[in-house]
């Protein structure tokens, strides 16, 4: 039942990135239309077609309205969806240390589930909170590394 919900939880997060990207591309697509529209060739062609009609053909004015408003409205479609994301995410807590910033944060709640992955966090003056990491794979160090609040810190004094 719990690998069926990880599963459904993957597919919606693969479906969510998917419609971003798609918003993003149109986004993009609407924008290059709008550019196109305002370029100073499609003006004169505009006005060419307009002097040898006779004034028959119109502006580009409600053309152009329609584009800005679709670009709005995606913008919007966009910024919910992220919300939404958001929204869904919990924050990153770590047992027993307060106020860690959020990267480090969130770095310690994705790995602390994993077998053999052992950390020290403590705190320096200078560079603010460090995370000391080292996971341990067959009873071998697979990898170890440092996190720093401020990592440059030490180079303003």
């Amino acid at each position: 039942m719990d690998m069926a919900r990880t599963a459904s939880e993957e597919k919606a997060a693969r479906e969510l990135a998917q419609l971003l990207r798609l918003h993003e591309r149109l986004l993009g697509e609407l924008q290059q239309v709008r550019d196109e529209l305002i370029a100073p060739t499609t003006k004169k062609v505009v006005q060419a077609l307009h002097a040898k009609s006779g004034g028959s053909v119109g502006g580009l004015g409600p053309i152009m309205t329609s584009v800005e408003e679709a670009i709005r409205a995606l913008k919007l479609s966009e910024s919910k969806l992220r919300n939404a994301l958001l929204e869904d995410q919990d924050e990153a807590d770590v047992e027993g240390i307060d106020n860690l910033p959020p990267a480090l944060a969130r770095f310690l709640a994705e790995r602390t589930e994993n077998p053999g992955f052992q950390y020290e966090v403590i705190q320096d003056e200078n560079r603010g909170w460090i995370i000391y990491w080292k996971e341990y794979w067959s009873g071998k160090v697979r990898g170890s590394g440092q996190f720093y609040e401020r990592p440059y810190a030490w180079l303003e004094d």
